[in-house]
């Protein structure tokens, strides 16, 4: 590999991996604005209660609580909904510790309560505790029926430069969901396939071995893996004088960045028993200023009926744990953790559109497509969400209306469409930012045509907040 190639991988391969430190409490940064996460909000009939979050723009400096007023249309507090903290005189207290960059309340229904779908709640925040500054989105407007928005902004809560959550957006509904990427390792294919997704978004690696039985499998099996099954150990040997003859392997060690089912790092999962065979697994590692190991694990997965039973065991160990699991296929996936068992991820498949995390990507610099970890990935939903890119050039972001949609060629769709194409820099001497020159409509499960701009990478210079503004161009019918 030549000298400059090897020097603009590393400065690649390094903007992405090394964290950028954390805001400091400083009296030249801009103020540390509290506001609800989105201001109009809709609670369908089949769902039960929801949890309406409060963000701030960086972490508090001070513990404090935030008061969120309630005034109701055609609905009664203890009646037909409560809440949690529950509500005095009107008024919920949320409090907020030192070091938070968001708070919620959970409004729920009362069981046997019904709506006609007109009625509303209007939150208000009327003001900031002391160190805090009211955002625009001082006020929320609760639907107790499905929306579909018109507009919005939605100021993306990935958690900050350490990039800790995952974030699922659905448009229609005003609505994103943060998701901590430590919170589980594997998701279970809920289709008719019976395939297993790695936590990419912790840069997960998996590699197979040639045995069946997890107890038979020792450390002596993973002798030299230390330097190989690791976003870190595929950087060192692709920037090294001499690549090792293993580097084209690496590819197969995480799961195709397309979101292609039949290319994922682990094998299907075969209906005989004796053909799954056991896996090294590399969890990846965790948000902090120095990244936290998730540590390694031998793994085997075979079937259960229409579901699957993950066998786990520390690479050691002589016997293992299993964890059942059950397709829903309300869900796309199935997540587990090897630590908590069964755990809720994505929404439910026709409530998201796109979703913004770190990820597990692939490039290719000579030696062939190599794995590399990439902060800013907005990935798709893949089950009837399309999307489409659309330059400035050709029309703008604010002219772009109902007509321009049939000139629309959404062509060949994966869940990396949109991808890191919304953001540019990384690379030798540029920094990484949003490129202004194009825009995105995004077609929803539902048939409703949004239009779609990132207007920002950062808030107040920290990476992991990203900033995008959508608008509805055609509604479903």
């Amino acid at each position: 590999m030549n000298t400059f190639l090897k020097s603009t991988l590393a400065v690649l391969m390094i903007s992405s991996v090394v964290l950028i430190s954390s805001c400091k409490e400083d009296p030249e940064l801009p103020d540390n604005l509290v506001e609800f996460e989105s201001d109009q909000l809709g609670i369908g009939s089949n769902e039960g209660e929801l949890t309406i979050n409060i963000s701030l723009s960086r972490e508090a400096s001070a513990a404090a609580t935030i008061t969120a007023q309630i005034e109701g249309t055609g609905v009664e507090y203890g009646t037909d909904y409560t809440t949690e903290p529950a509500a005095v005189s009107n008024a919920i207290a949320i409090p907020i510790a030192v070091g938070a960059t968001s708070v919620s309340f959970t409004l729920k229904k009362v069981a046997g309560a019904l709506f006609d779908g007109d009625e509303q709640i209007i939150f208000t925040l009327p003001s900031a505790p002391e160190s805090l500054v009211l955002g625009q989105k001082a006020q929320l407007t609760l639907s107790f029926a499905e929306i579909v928005a018109a507009s919005g902004a939605i100021d993306i809560n990935g958690g900050g430069a350490t990039y800790p959550n995952k974030v699922f957006i659905d448009f229609s509904a005003n609505r994103q969901t943060a998701i901590a990427r430590t919170t589980w390792d594997f998701g279970f294919s809920t289709g008719s396939e019976f395939r297993v997704i790695l936590n990419s978004s912790n840069g997960m690696m998996a590699k197979v071995l040639d045995k069946s039985d997890l107890n038979a499998v020792t450390a002596a099996d993973t002798a030299g893996l230390g330097l190989k099954l690791s976003m870190e150990a595929v950087f060192a040997a692709i920037t090294s004088d001499n690549p090792p003859n293993w580097v084209p392997e690496a590819i197969s060690w995480i799961d195709d960045p397309t979101g292609d089912l039949t290319k994922t790092s682990i094998a299907s999962i075969s209906a005989t028993a004796s053909e799954n065979k056991v896996y090294i697994v590399n969890r990846g590692s965790g948000p902090g200023s120095t990244p936290t190991q998730l540590g390694w694990k031998k793994i085997r997965i075979v079937r259960n009926g229409n579901g699957y039973t993950l066998q786990h065991a520390d690479i050691a160990a002589t016997t293992f744990s299993e964890i059942q699991i059950t397709k829903n296929e309300s869900y796309s996936f199935q997540y587990v953790s090897m630590t908590t068992g069964a755990v809720v991820v994505e929404p439910t498949k026709e409530r998201w559109d796109i979703a913004w995390t770190a990820f597990s990507n692939s490039t290719n610099f000579g030696t062939g497509p190599v794995p590399y970890y990439f902060q800013d990935i907005t990935l798709q939903n893949t089950v009837g969400v399309q999307t489409v890119q659309v330059l400035t050039s050709t029309i703008s972001y604010e002219a772009f209306a109902e007509s321009n949609i049939a000139a629309l060629d959404f062509g060949n769709q994966s869940q990396a469409k949109i991808g890191s194409s919304w953001r540019s820099g990384g690379g030798p001497g540029s920094a990484p930012a949003i490129r202004t020159d194009r825009f995105y409509v995004v077609k929803d499960s539902d048939g409703n045509y949004y239009k779609v701009k990132f207007t920002a990478l950062t808030t107040g210079g920290e990476r992991g907040k990203p900033k995008l503004e959508f608008a509805l161009v055609k509604k479903g019918s």
